[in-house]
This record gives C-alpha cells, structure tokens and sequence, in this order.
C-alpha cells in the first residue's frame, strides 16, 4: 500500500510519536556535548599564501567558518574530545585533519590545501540543509559552481537560456524568457533562491526565472528526486540558488559592462540589434554589520534570425529591465546572527512597433521556416493595462549555531509576482466557428500571485556518527490568471485595448494553506559508508473561488462554483553513499514526494453544477523514484559522474496542448520517467580542460489508466542531450583562456507517431474534426549549435591596481536555423506568433572591473 493511502490519523499519530522521540533525545542528550572549546587555524597553498574564503567546518557537527583574508578562521563551541576539521575550496583538493578538542580551550591547527587541477571540491548544502562533502552525499546532485556561473552570464542573463546548458536533464534553453513550464527529469522542480520558492502553485507562470540577477549568484545546488526536507511542491527535485556573501573588507565594489550584437546579415552593428547590460555591486564587513548592495539595468532590443529577418517580440523579449537585490546581516553573537534580503525586478517592453507575420507554411514539412517573423508597423498598441512584470521578494533569517549542542534556524519570507501580457485578436476565428461565440475577440492575460512562509528547523549532533535535523514550516498562498476583456471601437480605430469589457478567469482563483514537519538523520555508519533517512509530514488545505472561465469548451461562460479541500501526505527519503576508495563512491537514494498540482488549471473544464470538494477532483501527485550512481575522481587529471533513475505516479500532472487553440491543460494520469545523466571532466595536458554532459529522459503516461502506457508530451520530457565544452589556457599569455562549447538536443518523434487507440480496436481515434489524434501533435526536432569564447584577466599593473577581466563570446558560430523546444509546440494557427526561432550569429562582451 502506498504511503499516501495511510489514513490521516495513522499519518499524524506516527509522526507525533516520531517527533516526540527526537525532542526526548534532544532533551536527554549526552552532557558531553555540552563541554565545548575553540578550534582556530590558517588555511594556506602550498606556497604559503593566504587562502582566504575557504570553508572550514567540525565534521559531524554543524559548526563552521570561512578563512578571512589571512586565511584564519575560529569556531567556537565546538564539542570536547576527538574532531575533524574539513577544508574546502573550489580548485583546491579537500582536507581533513584530527584535532583534540579540551573542554573551555583553543586548539589550534595549521592546514595545506594541494591544488585540484579538475576544481571539483565542494559541498552541497540542500540535500540536507547543513554542509556535506559532495562524495558523502547519498544521492544525485548537481554542484554549478560561481565561475561557471559567471561564464553562462556572459552569454545570456536570462537564465532560462543557459540553464539547460549546464544543468543535466533540466528542459532546453528557451529564448526572451519565453517559458511555459520547465521540468527535472520530467517532473516539476521547486527553484529556490536562498530558500525562498520562486514558484507558486501555478508553477512558472510569468517567467520568474528571469527575475534573478545571475551577478548576484555564488552558486547553484540540483537536488534530483523528491525530498523529505522540502517535501510539498517538490516530486522532481529542488533547484536553489545562492546568492553571494559580503565581502570581509570594509568596502568592496565591482562593476560589469556586457552588450549583444547581432552577425548576421542586414542586423549587424545596427542600433536595433544591440544590446546592452550593466550592472554593479558594493559590499563589506563593518565590524558585526556586512552589506551587499547589487542593481542592474539592461536593456534589450531586436533579436534576430540567423537569416537577418527580426523575431517575432513577445511579452518578455525586448524590454528594459531593472533589478535591485540587498542582503544585509548582524552579528548577535560568535555564534548567533540576522540577515534580511530584499528583491525587485521590474521590466517593461521597451519597443512595440513591431507585429507580428505568420508565415503560411506546414510546420511539419518546413519547421523551421514556419516560425514567426516581425514587422515593422505604423502605429503602435496601446493598453489600458500596460505590459510589465514586477517581481519583490523580502527574506529574514535568525541562525543560533551553538544552542543545545546543535544549530537553530528561523527563516520568513514573502514575495509577490504580478504579470500583465499583450493583447490578443482571435475576432476571426471566432466569426468562423472554430471557437465558442463566448469566447472575448479582444483580451490580455495576467498572472498575480502572492505567497508568504515561514521555517523553522533545528539540527543536531548526538555523537561523531549521528546527526539529526527537525522543523517544519508553514506558507500560504493566493494565485489568480486575470483576463481583462476590451471592446472592438478603441482597437479598430487606435489600437488600443481599453479593458472595458470587465474581467474573467483563465484558472481558477485559489487559495492554499500548507504546514509540513519533517525528520531528517544522517548516520556515518562505518568510515566509507554514509547513510541518510528523511521523513515528512505535509498538510495542504485550498480553496477555489468561483470563477467564469474565459477559454473552456465545457459550456463556456458559465460560472463555476469552485470549492474547497485538504489533502495530506507523507515524503520519504532513503539513500547511502559508500565510499570504496578515498576518491570513488556509490550511492542509491529512494524517494517519495507529495505535492497538489496546478489547481487553477486543473479545475477549469470542470462543468457547472459540480463543486470541487476533497480529493475527488483534485487529488495529490505521489512521485516514487530510485536512483543508482557513482561519482569520482582518477588521479589528479580525470573526474567523472554517472546516474540512472526510474520515477513513477500513479497521478502525474502532464501538460497537453490544443493544437487548434493552442491553449494547455493539465491530464492526471500515471506517469513513468526513466534515464540518466552522466558527466565527465580531464585535464589531458597543462592548460587543456576538456568536460562532457549526457542525459535523456524518457515519459510514459497512461491516459486511460488500464496500463497500457504510450510516449508523454514532448513538453515534459527532455530527449537525449550533449554538451561539450574544451577551453585551453595560452601559456604565452598569463590569463589568456579559449573556449569551445558544442550544444546537441537531439529529435523526438515517439509521442508523434504513436497513434492513439483508446478502445484497443485497431484503429487510430479521431477528433471532431476528423484527424487522427496522437501522443503529442507535433515532433521535437532537434538542433546543435557551436559557441567559442575568450576571457582574459587583465593584470591590475595595467589598470592601476583595478582587477579586471575581458570576455568575448560567439554564440551559434555555425548560424544554424532552429526553433528552441518551448517553441516548437506552437503547431496551431491561434498562437504560432509565439513560434519563435532562436537567435541567429551573435557577438557578446562583457567587462568587469573590481575595485
């Protein structure tokens, strides 16, 4: 039986008892833990010199430091007896030194770090929310670290263009910011950033991706599978970006300098196909206060096809955007301390003047030439309900690292997302009858969606071995898809959509209100083997207002009655981590999530007369997975990762499109994802650094639910993928590196050609129409391109002390024709202005300067 059929009260009572247990250890803990003293030292090279920022932690504990500039470091309250120190730094190899630790005294320790020619070392934090060594950790995990990061940032800040790139199994690059939903492994991820979800229930809507700064980011962590820690909203796994820390001067600044061109012909050097970013950063320590300020402003203009002909401009592409971020702490005490953040991102389009041309082509027969085109137009649209995108978020957090022997940690949050998209004209294709005479002619879609939480959670070790964690959090949440309908006299005579029509629904209003507590112990079983076991225990209660529906052909226009419900459930987590050799490790996770699906979305075909009550229309995904890998390094010159998994539900959210509307909808059904991802990085020789991606995806749903499985949505699912990257250091030039990246999303053609037979007789289904009906209306067709780049740190001699660094990047060097997946789902003939090709040839610069 499935964890989630338990009864509620069978639910409730374990975890009551299971987390009575904890608080009795917790209270009846050793006071040996309660005996503490300080461990300082100095983290240094092999030369001697400082390593400043290197990351020093107690294993087994959850105390921890960063070497300051002279590479010194001091933690306090660490427990009596036998310790070990470990030290971490991205291109240095990780070192480890015992240490006996006396009750009210300083131990010192003196460590070396070797370099890591591969800069593999580092920790993950959120596979369980305090610092582990990569290796231990006992399930598939993604590490990007900050100069990886940086590298994508001078291709693109719109991080839904470069994610795919570098993020295993994550849904391809899309273009302006143009994405509809975006899976992990075929499953929804929950993004993160510095624990504040980016998402509401709605999912992506709005493209939030584009409201984080990537200046601003240390890191990013991908944790695969569902997660007892984070429970509710992530079955695919959690996506969670660190933004960076103060710096430990008293003031530091930096600025970045990047624009685009276009090389393509009729485009290049043109004033429209330029873009233009900058952005700037102050930060620092002043005694207990540290500071980091960071805005930005970019401005994007046309962006152009590899045939010089102008792409089709959206909501999101060819706007001017300004974003704000600030992290502010205090330090309480040497072990408490207070942070508080703040978000904002606004961007507006900054050229209208452009329609847009549909080409009369069959999509299948020439895909590529089918994608829409702009054209210049004499008078721009006018909205009473202006195109923006806004973006504000507010974080605190309160940390106590020494209280019981273990570490607390309070965090609240908030954030508000509000998303006014373009008008759009389907007049004609309502006076033809292929849509209901409900439906408006003139209208613009919105998204408005608040949320506020709050966690709270405690860790702590009980010996050398055993580490437990324990909390819980709260957040509630409100989402709602406004349309504001306008009337025809404005528009045919200034086109000008006035909103004067009153407003509708595309989905459901809600409202939902979630608590969750969760048990979370890590056991270092024997030296080599490391075991982790999480259990969560969520509670989701919503409300769905009632609503008119504006798209439905489920007697259309007609007020639905919404309703309310609770749904509860339990998320697991099991895995180990054994480590065979000193470098090579094994590792095996199962996991269980839980989490509600889209419920604006997934109640808007529900037909009048019928409330939406319980589970029995909306009822929760449970995602069981299993995952298999290895991941290691081969001397000092080869490292490597490999990891497969197989994810099933029995009531899976899937995205289905319309292919004569286009408009989406959401079909539960059971779902099967299987796959792998595999990574390799060498260095063949000095200088040369040679690295490759591989992952696939595969989705299998059943719609009828008899067992009988057919290819999912190509939407959902990520084909096979390569990335390959080589970069080489001049040894002529100090400073001076050259790169060469090769990106392959390769076709997908199952879910095509499969011919539905509902009833097994033999003959394909059809529509109303008459047309066959298949898995998925149209084919993933697959594309490469080719991207080279040159970075060069320019010595501070040269600049009067100011560090500085140059970067130049080719993207699509080849000019290759291709439309990004996203797009490509657009076969129909209500929204194909949204089938968009991807960029043609373009130059892209970026200068740093760090004063």
């Amino acid at each position: 039986m499935r964890l989630s059929n338990l009864t509620d009260r069978h639910r409730t009572g374990a975890v009551t008892r299971t987390l009575s247990f904890v608080l009795t250890l917790v209270l009846l803990a050793p006071t040996a833990w309660a005996q503490s003293g300080t461990v300082t030292g100095t983290i240094t090279d092999a030369d001697g010199l400082a390593l400043p920022g290197a990351s020093v932690r107690i294993d087994g504990t959850t105390l921890g430091a960063a070497a300051d500039l002279d590479g010194a470091f001091t933690i306090a309250a660490v427990p009596a007896g036998e310790r070990t120190v470990v030290v971490t730094l991205v291109g240095y190899r990780r070192a480890t030194q015992s240490v006996t630790v006396a009750a009210d005294r300083e131990a010192e320790v003196s460590i070396t770090l070797a370099e890591d020619v591969l800069n593999l070392s580092g920790v993950a934090v959120t596979a369980s929310r305090f610092e582990t060594d990569l290796l231990e950790t006992p399930r598939a995990v993604e590490v990007v670290q900050q100069e990886v990061i940086d590298v994508y940032t001078q291709q693109s800040s719109d991080l839904s263009a470069t994610l795919g790139k570098f993020i295993p199994n994550f849904s391809p690059p899309s273009i302006g910011n143009n994405i509809f939903t975006a899976t992990l492994r075929g499953r929804t991820p929950l993004f993160l950033l510095d624990g504040v979800p980016l998402q509401s229930n709605e999912g992506l809507r709005g493209a939030v991706l584009g409201n984080i700064d990537p200046s601003v980011l240390d890191r990013i962590e991908v944790l695969y599978g569902a997660s007892a820690i984070y429970g509710g909203g992530a079955p695919g796994g959690v996506i969670q970006f660190f933004t960076k820390e103060a710096s430990e001067n008293t003031i530091d600044a930096d600025v970045t300098f990047f624009t685009r061109n276009y090389l393509v012909e009729g485009a290049a050097f043109d004033g429209e196909a330029i873009d233009f970013r900058t952005s700037a950063t102050i930060s620092g320590t002043l005694d207990k206060f540290t500071y980091l300020v960071n805005g930005a402003f970019e401005t994007t203009n046309g962006e152009f096809r590899p045939d010089g002909e102008r792409i089709a401009p959206t909501n999101t592409s060819q706007y001017d955007d300004v974003a704000l971020f600030a992290k502010l702490g205090y330090e309480l005490s040497a072990a408490q301390s207070v942070q508080v953040s703040f978000n904002r991102s606004y961007r507006e389009p900054n050229d209208l003047f452009f329609g847009v041309q549909v080409r009369d082509v069959d999509v299948l027969a020439d895909p590529e030439g089918s994608a829409a085109v702009a054209e210049r137009v004499e008078t721009a649209f006018s909205y009473d309900q202006p195109i923006s995108q806004e973006y504000i978020s507010v974080y605190g957090n309160y940390e106590n690292r020494a209280l019981g022997g273990g570490s607390l940690r309070l965090m609240g949050y908030y954030f508000d997302l509000n998303f006014q998209q373009g008008g759009s004209d389907i007049r004609s294709f309502i006076e033809s009858g292929r849509f209901p005479s409900s439906w408006p002619g003139l209208w613009q879609t919105s998204t408005a969606a608040t949320q506020a939480g709050a966690r709270l959670e405690y860790v702590r070790p009980f010996s050398d071995q055993l580490l437990l964690s324990v909390g819980g959090d709260i957040l509630q949440a409100d989402d709602s898809t406004p349309v504001t309908i306008s009337t025809d006299g404005p528009f045919d005579a200034e086109n000008r959509f006035d909103a004067a029509g009153g407003v509708q629904d595309q989905g459901a209003p809600s409202e939902l209100l979630s608590g969750g507590v969760f048990l979370q112990a890590d056991y270092d079983a024997l030296e080599n083997l490391h075991l982790s076991a999480g259990l969560r225990y969520d509670y989701i209660s919503f409300d769905i207002l009632p609503f008119t529906p504006t798209f439905t052909r489920v007697e259309p226009g007609q007020q639905r009655l919404g309703g309310s419900g609770a749904n509860s459930g339990l998320s697991v987590n099991l895995g180990a981590a054994y480590e065979f050799t000193p470098q090579t490790a094994l590792f095996a996770n199962f996991s269980q999530g839980f989490s509600l699906p889209s419920l604006g979305f997934l109640v808007v075909n529900v037909a009048p007369g019928i409330e939406v009550e319980g589970d029995e229309i909306v009822s929760p995904q449970v995602v069981n997975s299993v995952d298999l890998g290895v991941r290691g390094q081969i001397g000092d010159n080869f490292a490597y990762g490999l990891s497969t998994f197989f994810a099933f539900s029995e009531d899976a959210s899937q995205i289905q499109f319309d292919t004569q509307t286009g408009q989406g909808r959401r079909v539960q059904a059971p779902q099967r994802n299987f796959g792998f991802e595999a990574n390799l990085e060498a260095a063949p020789a000095p200088g040369f650094r040679v690295g490759a991606d591989v992952s696939v995806t595969e989705t299998e749903v059943d719609p009828q639910d008899d067992g009988t499985f057919q290819p999912g949505s190509s939407i959902d699912t990520v084909p096979l993928t390569t990335t390959f990257r080589v970069s080489y250091e001049i040894p002529s030039v100090e400073g001076l590196l050259v790169s060469t990246e090769v990106y392959t999303l390769n076709n997908r053609e199952r879910a095509f050609t499969h011919l539905v037979d509902s009833n097994e007789d033999g003959i394909a289904d059809v529509d109303g129409d008459g047309n066959i009906i298949r898995a998925d209306p149209y084919i993933l067709r697959g594309y490469t391109t080719v991207d080279v780049g040159l970075n060069y740190a320019i010595p501070a001699s040269l600049l009067g002390g100011v560090g500085a660094h140059l970067s130049v990047q080719c993207l699509n060097l080849l000019n290759e024709t291709y439309i990004p997946a996203i797009s490509q789902r657009q076969v129909g003939e209500v929204f194909a202005n949204r089938r968009r090709n991807g960029y043609g040839r373009n130059l892209t610069v970026t200068l740093g300067l760090d004063f």
